[in-house]
């Protein structure tokens, strides 16, 4: 099943087949199991040409360089291909055929790295700029910062790519196309248990029930999908000093520099390095309250997809007790009593989610942006945060969100609106309510979000 990924699939197309008189390049990067090889496959399923893929693996450069001569020779039907073991030449064999080609090199950070007597990068933009008319290039690879790395001025080549694509995990809304038939509550509960990795998602067999596809998808060991987590997480974090204690610390929550620092026992310089890498890696994700965007001191760090999220707070902390007593008592020992807690917490990322897809839309023009806010109270010698608030062009809105089975009652609403009233001193102009379940009630001076809402944008 392959969905959501209409406007990458158009974008790559259009590159490829738009002709030039010049080679073309395309790059592609995401974390691993995003999508990045379906994607390439549905957007090249249509190409009237010839598609030469390779995916590069931890090995020596020759070894890669033979196995990639091989599928060339059988993909172009030109068996001698087969027997060199120059790459430059292997180019220009298909380069010579005449036809149009596109040539893929999936993970090439491996193949760049293998590459021991000089820099790969150098030699593709030779072929880049020699190999004209016929031939495109799209460079694929998981090491995200590798694959950036490619596009900074400094790289040789810089000013090579058509397009760049960064493949990320799918948001709410298109997550929730692989359980349409579940209600807003629990299209809500999936995407903060399961978060927006394509490979999960279409494992998931919503008439099950949702405790049926956590058991299934993180409390039994033999499943694909757990086995597929760790890898990933053990491959993209191994090679980064404190990483695994970062995410782990982060589980369930968002944290400020300072305080990884004291629970890694690290430097802030140390951490700060981290964290930069662990950003580039779509792992963590940063953020300022919307008031304080230049204030270092007000700086989060947090988990960025939920699937990876719930692995760190509930899978990976008791793997062992899972492996000894199995899924049933896992789950009703382990996440049964904390499920909904844990769910309603993420509920306030899928508003926000929300507002941003109005933004891009342009439906809702009053809108500027949505994040937190941070609010000093001198007098009373307090402080604290809104955690969903949207910009408006004279002040801020804030928007309480609640995570309930059934509609918002009119007098938790006007509750909590006094709550928000008894703060003085603040830019806040209006107040708003998002409901899971909706509302018993209507009210023209409030933005009434419901779950329909949510999903019918």
């Amino acid at each position: 099943m392959f969905l959501n990924r209409e406007k990458e699939i158009e974008r790559i197309r259009e590159t490829v087949d738009k002709r030039k008189s010049h080679s073309k390049a395309i790059l592609l990067y995401g974390l691993r199991r995003v999508g990045k090889t379906t994607l390439l496959k549905n957007a090249l399923e249509s190409f009237e040409g010839t598609v030469i893929s390779y995916q590069a693996v931890d090995d020596t450069y020759n070894s890669n360089i033979r196995q990639f001569a091989a599928v060339a020779a059988s993909v172009m039907n030109i068996p001698h291909i087969a027997y060199v073991s120059d790459l430059e030449a292997i180019i220009s064999f298909i380069a010579g055929s005449g036809k149009r080609v596109v040539i893929v090199i999936d993970e090439y950070p491996l193949l760049r790295k293998a590459f021991k007597t000089g820099n790969l990068d150098s030699y593709f933009q030779r072929a880049i700029d020699t190999f004209t008319d016929n031939i495109t290039f799209i460079f694929c690879g998981s090491y995200i910062s590798t694959m950036k790395e490619m596009n900074e001025y400094s790289s040789p080549l810089f000013g090579r790519f058509d397009l760049v694509l960064h493949l990320r995990t799918f948001d709410y809304l298109d997550s929730s196309a692989f359980y349409r038939s579940l209600s807003p509550y629990e299209k809500i509960q999936y995407y903060a248990v399961f978060g927006g990795f394509p490979f999960v998602l279409e494992r998931i067999e919503p008439e099950q029930g949702l405790v049926w596809n956590i058991k299934r998808t993180f409390l039994d060991d033999w499943d694909i999908v757990y086995s597929t987590i760790n890898e990933i997480l053990r491959t993209e974090i191994s090679k980064i000093e404190g990483a695994s204690a970062i995410l782990s610390y982060l589980r369930n929550g968002r944290a400020r520099n300072t305080e990884l620092a004291s629970e890694t026992n690290a430097s802030s310089s140390a951490i700060s390095k981290e964290l930069a890498r662990l950003i580039d890696m779509d792992l963590i994700e940063k953020s300022n309250p919307i008031n304080r965007k230049d204030d270092a001191k007000k700086t989060f760090y947090e988990i960025s997809d939920n699937l990876i999220r719930f692995f760190y707070s509930f899978i990976l902390p008791n793997r062992n007790y899972i492996a000894m007593y199995g899924p049933d008592a896992a789950y009703d020992n382990l996440l049964s009593r904390s499920l909904d807690t844990y769910i309603s917490r993420r509920f306030e990322r899928i508003v926000k989610e929300y507002i941003v897809r109005l933004i891009k839309n342009r439906q809702r023009p009053e809108f500027l942006s949505v994040g937190t806010y941070w609010y000093d109270l001198p007098k009373e010698k307090r402080n604290g945060e809104f955690d969903c608030v949207i910009q408006l062009g004279d002040g801020y809105e804030v928007l309480e969100c609640k995570h309930l089975k059934d509609p918002m009652a009119k007098s938790l609403a006007e509750e909590e609106a006094k709550k928000i009233g008894r703060i003085e001193e603040l830019e806040i102009k209006s107040i708003g309510f998002a409901c899971s379940s909706g509302f018993d009630f209507t009210r023209s001076d409030w933005t009434l979000i419901s779950g329909d809402d949510l999903y019918d944008i």
